[in-house]
């Protein structure tokens, strides 16, 4: 009993803290704590592409698979600091599958919905990078499940983060036709947080300070979604 009172004790002070740091992201923000993290809320983080697979590639050859990864990381320390569960698609730079794999995206996608169908998540993020034809398409936009009420939520929820944080931040979040947003039940969302092909920004997301500050923004939603705290 002390043991989890100690526990619950501990969480509280983390939520506190994150309000603190909220608020000097959200300065234009009212920020007030709800209710505690409860211990049993779990999230995946799905870092897309990997392995054979980069995805995008930026003008200065970085990939995007490699992004994601940073990102997704940064993103699961941001959430099991306040006592959230987290499961990781990938934690390494590789595929789900062998890289000669002939039906390699399939068998790919295939295994991230086994692991997210497995989890007992409540919740979904899907991190990706975006690209365009135009090198001066730019901002994080959110993409959610179409006709799931649930998913669109949760989308809005990290889109009013992220266009609290990012002046180019997309104001409309989107509904996708995505397997990864398809393949399961779990409320989920895909969040796109930049253009590879916009050389400007691209050189904006390998920075640490902005990945961290985008990951915080894409934290801050879903403490918001979950009504962890209110904005």
């Amino acid at each position: 009993m002390v043991g989890a009172i100690k526990k619950r004790m501990f969480v509280l002070f983390a939520i506190f803290l994150c309000i603190v740091f909220c608020f000097g992201f959200l300065v234009s923000k009212s920020v007030t704590a709800q209710t505690v993290a409860p211990l049993n809320i779990k999230v995946v983080i799905d870092a897309g592409h990997g392995g054979a697979d980069g995805g995008s590639v930026g003008v200065s050859g970085v990939t995007e698979s490699a992004l994601n990864l940073a990102y997704a990381q940064k993103l699961t320390e941001y959430l099991e600091s306040v006592g959230i569960q987290v499961e990781n698609t990938r934690l390494t730079d590789s595929a789900l599958c062998a890289d000669d794999d002939p039906d390699f995206k399939q068998s790919d996608m295939k295994k991230r919905a086994e692991i997210i169908n497995s989890s007992n998540a409540q919740l979904l993020v899907s991190i990706h990078m975006n690209k365009f034809t135009s090198p001066t398409s730019n901002g994080a936009q959110v993409f959610f499940k179409q006709d799931n009420a649930d998913s669109q939520q949760f989308a809005t929820a990290i889109k009013d983060m992220l266009c609290a944080n990012f002046s180019n931040a997309r104001e409309l979040v989107l509904k996708g036709d995505y397997y990864i947003l398809n393949c399961t039940n779990i409320t989920g969302v895909i969040v796109e947080c930049g253009f590879l092909s916009n050389p400007t920004e691209e050189q904006l997301l390998v920075q640490q300070d902005y990945k961290n500050k985008m990951c915080y923004s894409i934290f801050c939603g879903i403490l918001n979604y979950l009504g962890l705290v209110r904005y």
